[in-house]
């Protein structure tokens, strides 16, 4: 059971509404992103940026702005915004805004990938190249750095993981190239490679870490091994996700074999992923998922637990699912681990997975299957307008829209239940949900007249 406390309820004005928000993890804080529309931009012109914590204390980031596509760094003390432009996603010349403080601003032709407080950097080839643009296993790769403070840029070669750990041997051949993923921290930064043994019974998750000197700091390496059925691939968040030649969406890389969230407090790892009745590779379309395992590790490497649970859903789970389309998602909230899973929106299946974990144990505490019914929305050329965007609803509840996290939230827990029975509204209302480590946040509106948070 959880206490509430309502954290902002406002009237939406002529040129002054909300227009999206953003969760900062780290603080457990929520941004409201105010402003207007124009003509028929695609681009949403922010006036005013305003954060709010969870005991409703409310601090201006940003006003009398005409900005766009706000974006946090990793430890949430600094962020970075594009100058409004009416017609062009990236927009003409970006800044920062650190403690309060703007930064000088810069040339989109200088725009980087990643950013923490200090620093805007990239990870690039000996051409200047990133991304899948890189050949990882032939290329020199270079940190590529400015620092913040003095506007100084450097270039330094750095380190290249083992790449013998990852290639040949009875590693997999990946379905296209080798490649990585980069994770910016508070000081420093890691590039993410994972070794697949080509049974797809086990793999090495590697987090080797750097300096902004681009000097190797330490090498972190989690082993997962599972003994009856396969490894996975799924939409996960751990890697790119594409196109093919005949339009279908397709895995750009091997990394989502599984993914992992880290406890900022203890920096203890929680690996996770599916597990799959056939040793496909990630260039196959379909695979049947049989259920899923988290292994939990300290930040050494070291296993506490794992968990391994199967799924018995043969009419809606346990056939041949799309892989790029079934969704896998892990969460942390108070002592528990929430495990989501299920074919994503438009895929003709409207049903959803979720489990309960002991984080202490790994204990499996309970599972669900949710039912939904899915919500078509019209698309206009100039996109949608809507603040919040929900596309599920439950049978007899018509004018109420959820996303994931909200369904979910309804379904457990009877005092966040009793709150969304509560509302009676002639307009669709839409719900979206933040559920953290501390506790979950309820974002609701009609999407026409009013907005409100809700902290449980």
């Amino acid at each position: 059971m959880f206490s509430q406390k309502v954290i902002i309820e406002e009237k939406f004005e002529k040129d002054n509404v909300p227009l999206g928000y953003n969760f900062l993890s780290q603080k457990n804080e929520l941004v409201i992103q105010k402003g207007k529309h124009i003509g028929i931009s695609t681009n949403r012109e922010i006036h005013e940026l305003v954060c709010y914590d969870s005991k409703g204390n409310k601090k201006v980031l940003l006003e009398n702005a005409e900005v766009m596509n706000p974006d946090f760094s990793y430890s949430e003390n600094t962020f970075r915004v594009i100058d409004y432009a009416k017609m062009s996603y990236s927009g003409s010349t970006y800044k920062f805004i650190k403690e309060g403080k703007d930064s000088k601003k810069y040339d989109v032709k200088e725009y980087y990938n990643y950013f923490i407080d200090d620093y805007q950097f990239n990870i690039e080839n000996q051409k200047g190249k990133t991304f899948s643009k890189i050949n990882f296993e032939k290329d020199d790769l270079y940190l590529n750095s400015m620092n913040l403070n003095t506007n100084k840029v450097n270039k330094f070669k750095i380190e290249k993981p083992d790449i013998s750990r990852l290639v040949g041997g009875e590693n997999v051949k990946y379905a296209k190239d080798l490649t990585f993923s980069v994770m910016p921290k508070k000081e420093n930064f890691e590039l993410i490679t994972k070794s697949i043994n080509s049974d797809y019974k086990s793999m090495v998750l590697y987090r080797t870490v750097y300096n902004f000197e681009g000097k190797k700091v330490k090498d972190l390496n989690y082993n997962i091994n599972i003994k009856a059925n396969y490894l996975m691939y799924c939409f996960n968040g751990g890697g790119q996700i594409g196109y093919n030649s005949n339009g279908f969406p397709a895995f750009e890389d091997d990394l989502n074999i599984n993914n992992f969230i880290i406890d900022e407090l203890s920096n203890e790892v929680y690996v996770f992923g599916l597990i799959g009745k056939k040793d496909r590779s990630a260039s196959y379309f379909k695979n049947e998922p049989l259920g899923y395992y988290i292994f939990k590790f300290n930040e050494k490497g070291d296993k506490i637990w794992e968990s391994i649970n199967m799924i018995s859903d043969k009419k809606d789970f346990n056939d041949d699912q799309i892989i790029s389309k079934l969704n896998a998602f892990l969460t942390i909230q108070n002592n528990q681990l929430i495990f989501t899973t299920g074919p994503s929106l438009f895929t003709g299946k409207d049903i959803m997975h979720y489990s309960e974990i002991e984080i202490s144990s790994g204990k499996l505490i309970s599972s669900s299957k949710l039912n939904y019914e899915q919500i078509k929305r019209a698309s206009m050329m100039t996109g949608t307008r809507d603040f919040l965007l929900s596309f599920m609803e439950l049978e007899k509840m018509k004018n109420k829209a959820f996303d994931y996290a909200a369904l979910i939230m309804y379904n457990k827990d009877s005092k966040f239940k009793k709150y969304i029975d509560s509302i009676n509204s002639k307009n669709e209302v839409s719900f979206n949900t933040i559920i953290n480590k501390e506790g979950t946040w309820l974002i609701e509106s009609d999407n026409s007249t009013y907005y409100k948070v809700t902290y449980f």
